[in-house]
């Protein structure tokens, strides 16, 4: 075991989707063999408050898949530098345009784009990053 008290102790990152993202990308990555947690499965209270939402990520040692980078008010990019300022750790933020998967027939390329991404990347390089989906 690591002395860092976030080490996940796994090479593959768990993902917690929040609400924005269709349960059917969920299914797909799921279908390839990553752990995947749905925010529609939380408390109603923590589904519609993105701090909640990270810190469930937190505690339940999860990469948090959002769209939300653009609302003024709460978004993952300030929750982010917030937690950081704090010295709070995370598993990691990964953020995919909205206009991405809106479109039902963009949402394999997401899927692809994403299952290439978890590849590249161990749970332990992601935690405390904040990561856009790099594009096609």
């Amino acid at each position: 075991m690591s002395a860092d008290p976030l080490s996940s102790d796994a090479f593959f990152a768990r993902l917690l989707c929040d609400i924005m993202i269709p349960a059917e990308i969920s299914a797909a990555i799921r279908a390839h063999g990553y752990d995947v947690i749905e925010a529609r499965a939380l408390p109603v209270a923590v589904q519609q408050d993105d701090r909640a939402i990270l810190a469930e990520g937190a505690r339940l040692r999860c990469v948090v898949v959002t769209c939300n980078y653009s609302d003024p008010q709460s978004n993952f990019c300030l929750i982010h530098e917030e937690w950081i300022a704090l010295g709070r750790a995370h598993y990691g933020i990964l953020l995919i345009p909205q206009f991405q998967i809106s479109n039902r027939l963009r949402r394999w390329a997401v899927r692809d784009r994403l299952l290439n991404f978890l590849n590249q990347y161990s749970a332990d390089e992601l935690r405390n990053h904040l990561w856009w989906l790099p594009q096609e």
